[in-house]
């Protein structure tokens, strides 16, 4: 799996000192069921046999070994001051 992250995000991801691991989630109103989303958490996982490691420079990547893409998998920073996170992008097969 291609995975391709930003700049900005890996600085961010190495000052955090830790792992990002990728899930996908999938929101559920009340009627409707929305697409899968991914979700990217800094932090192991807590059942690591159902994840992928990913080693990028210094930066381990744990994805969630149901996630399949078509092509790459796409990290960057989003968010402003103390409300940054880590967005994941891809499209899911």
């Amino acid at each position: 799996m291609n995975v391709n992250i930003d700049d900005k995000a890996k600085k961010w991801i190495e000052s955090k000192g830790k792992p990002v691991r990728i899930e996908i989630m999938q929101m559920q109103g009340c009627c409707v069921i929305g697409p899968p989303e991914l979700v990217a958490t800094p932090g192991k996982p807590k059942a690591e046999e159902q994840f992928n490691e990913i080693k990028l420079d210094n930066i381990s990547i744990y994805i969630h070994k149901h996630i399949r893409v078509k092509d790459t998998l796409i990290l960057k920073l989003s968010g402003i001051s103390f409300l940054k996170s880590i967005s994941a992008k891809a499209v899911l097969i």
